[in-house]
């Protein structure tokens, strides 16, 4: 939708607007241009996007959250590793919750050549918890 231009017909801009079931998939971005003349009558040729199929990804990211220690002792941590689905930008300490978690959450870390994908952080218990 909202094809135009603000180039006089050089650049055209539009917006692509996820379908509401949330999917993703490949797919196909071309522009027939068989019906497109410039000023001088030449007949355009379809045009895709990178001549291939790109990926189109409207579902939201999804995270996995691990513990390498389940079962703290008296004055131990643990490594807590938030892996999520595809890379994401933004992820901080305000979107982790602790409920109920008789501890605190480190600063998280994102993990080198992860492409956003993998932050750490470590979990300190509440001294003399025993749950």
């Amino acid at each position: 939708s909202n094809l135009h231009t603000t180039d006089d017909g050089i650049t055209w801009t539009f917006t692509l607007t996820a379908p509401a079931s949330g999917t993703s998939g490949p797919g196909i971005l071309g522009i027939q241009l068989s019906n497109v003349t410039d000023l001088a009558g030449n007949t355009g040729v379809t045009r895709y996007l990178n001549q291939s199929p790109y990926v189109l990804d409207f579902g939201p990211p999804t995270a996995t959250i691990t513990l390498a220690d389940t079962a703290l002792t008296a004055g131990e941590t643990t490594t807590v590793t938030f892996t999520f689905s595809e890379s994401v930008t933004g992820f901080d300490a305000s979107d982790v919750v602790l409920t109920d978690a008789n501890g605190t959450l480190g600063a998280l870390t994102l993990t080198p050549d992860t492409d956003n994908k993998i932050w750490t952080a470590t979990f300190t218990p509440t001294a003399n918890v025993n749950a």
